[in-house]
């Protein structure tokens, strides 16, 4: 709801800013980051990207550099850094901008021609202090604004690109105190700007915003929520059609903090489901322990990720679990609507008591826009990707040792064991195990105990298919009844080295089978196909449910 000022202004009382930046750059994920009005490094801690900071004096009171690859500093006037050449010296693609220095148009004017020239292909940039919330802080001398605040006549900007760069699109929220302008489909050869220049002073200079007219210049745009525009999805840039009007989705995972979230094998798997609902029109945020209560917008759905946390389900919002992996707490049912349950044998056991009538199986799935079949003639070699686990033998290593094979190891903790002859590198980005996979003939595959003993199948299972390999895995007791032929499972050395004997004997008519499993994975398992199952339930449930605290 907005909130005005007496003089008709519109107050900004959305997310604060600081904390809208921190979301944003983990769901924009930029390369490049430039900022310009650092001052005491607020706003800078919290970039992990290669940065660019730009101040005539810093004042620095944050640890600005933490875990930043690279950070350039420049003690100079933003005219003075792009005078210099800077973005084209260090070869910089901006990929999110601040432009927060002088608070005169002009000024803002400038900088904003300057970061475009250097801009990505999907670029921001952000302008702050938009959305004063009463006109005496517009006044361009900071001594004339008779109020602590000052944002000075930065405001003309938004007429400006409206009016000069409609190709542009604006999108304003309410980000405390003064708000902010996201603004998108930026061009970099664009000259319209700078041929305008003096034009647009001369327009722009004189005028006021009391003479420009406050409501014709708060009617002129919407303001949108910090909070829950599309800026805050984790793949805002990949929304499909509706998402404005569809019901946001929060996955809820059991890690205790945002800062640790992103280690936990959970948020991987969140991510792949996340960028599903995205592509199928619904805002997606993420979320660990310390922010589970943060989204509490009516008729949203909330997907818990089912580990060795309670959750409360959260007034007027679908609560949904699905339990994936790992132990698992006594479920508390009655804050659920659903459950899914990666293992049918789980599922068997809860929906005895208190699960039933309200579980569905649904096992684990791949990113089908990560693994794919690839492009590869040549498939040769036995891999494994995964950690050591201490103290204990990752049986599929152990096995295809003892067999006297020769296994490719991406992996941490291998190294001065039994197994290091075997290693290739101590890990492998989620983005390299594609190219590792399609490459392979045999992708190997195996459970922790409780995993095994529950029926819980691992979605490496899928990703190897998905990219065309034969997976050798650790049998849990059952398999999707549409992939079954295609893995061989083992549960000890012989029934291991039997498994490897029928996967390298498949007939070629095996093999096209494979290949055409591959190509239509996407369909079955899938988080797409997953997506699409809990979006199936949700329309199946009572309305009531969701709506009632509306």
């Amino acid at each position: 709801m907005k909130r005005m000022a007496q003089d008709g202004c519109v107050c900004a009382n959305g997310l604060n800013y600081l904390a809208f930046f921190d979301r944003l750059h983990q769901t924009v994920k930029p390369d490049w980051y430039l900022e310009i009005g650092t001052q005491t490094g607020a706003s800078l801690a919290f970039s992990t990207a290669k940065s660019i900071a730009v101040d005539p004096v810093f004042r620095l009171r944050q640890d600005v550099v933490g875990q930043k690859p690279a950070l350039y500093s420049f003690q100079e006037t933003s005219d003075a850094f792009f005078e210099a050449g800077r973005l084209k010296q260090l070869g910089a693609k901006i990929d999110l901008a601040f432009l927060d220095g002088m608070h005169l148009f002009e000024y803002l004017l400038r900088d904003f021609i300057g970061t475009e020239k250097h801009a990505s292909k999907d670029g921001l940039i952000l302008l702050h202090d938009c959305l004063p919330w009463n006109v005496a802080m517009t006044a361009r001398q900071r001594g004339q604004a008779e109020t602590s605040s000052w944002t000075g006549d930065v405001w003309k900007l938004v007429p400006i690109l409206q009016k000069y760069r409609p190709d542009l699109t604006l999108e304003i929220v309410d980000a405390a105190p003064t708000g902010l302008v996201i603004v998108t489909g930026l061009n970099p050869a664009s000259r319209v700007l700078e041929k305008n220049y003096d034009a647009i002073l001369e327009e722009f200079l004189d005028i006021n915003l009391g003479d420009y007219g406050v409501e014709r210049y708060f009617s002129s745009f919407e303001i949108l929520s910090a909070q829950s525009c599309r800026w805050m999805s984790e793949f805002p840039l990949e929304l499909g059609k509706g998402w404005d009007k569809n019901p946001d989705i929060c996955i809820k995972i059991a890690a205790p903090s945002q800062a640790k979230m992103m280690s936990w094998g959970d948020y991987h798997f969140a991510r792949g489901l996340a960028r599903a609902f995205s592509r199928m029109g619904h805002c997606v945020s993420i979320a660990s322990q310390e922010n589970w209560n943060q989204i509490t917008t009516p008729g949203g759905i909330d997907l818990v990720l089912r580990g060795r946390a309670q959750v409360s389900r959260i007034p007027g919002r679908y609560c949904l679990f699905w339990s994936i992996s790992k132990s698992m707490r006594d479920m508390n049912y009655d804050q659920a609507d659903h459950v899914f349950w990666a293992s049918p044998v789980l599922m068997q056991e809860e929906i005895k008591g208190r699960g039933k009538g309200i579980s569905t199986l649904l096992p684990q799935a791949f990113d089908a826009t990560v693994m794919t079949p690839g492009t590869s003639k040549t498939r040769k070699d036995i891999v494994f990707v995964g950690r050591s686990r201490a103290g204990q033998d990752r049986k599929a290593v152990q096995y295809a040792a003892a067999a006297g094979e020769d296994v490719k190891i991406w992996g941490p903790g291998w190294r001065d064991g039994p197994y290091d002859r075997f290693v290739v590198a101590d890990g492998a980005a989620n983005a390299d195990v594609p190219a590792i996979y399609q490459s392979a003939e045999i992708v190997l595959n195996d459970h922790t105990s409780v995993m095994t003993t529950r029926g819980l199948l691992s979605n490496r299972v899928f990703d190897a298919l998905a990219c065309g390999a034969i997976p050798v895995s650790e049998d849990v007791g059952w398999l999707p009844d549409d992939i079954a032929e295609f893995v061989y499972t083992f549960h000890d050395q012989k029934s291991f080295e039997a498994a490897l004997k029928k996967a390298r004997s498949e007939t070629a008519t095996k093999r096209k089978a494979r290949d055409a499993l591959a190509r239509k994975l996407s369909a079955m398992h899938s988080f797409d196909a997953r997506a699409e199952v809990i979006l199936d339930t949700v329309a199946q449930l009572e309305p009531g449910l969701a709506v009632a605290a509306e």
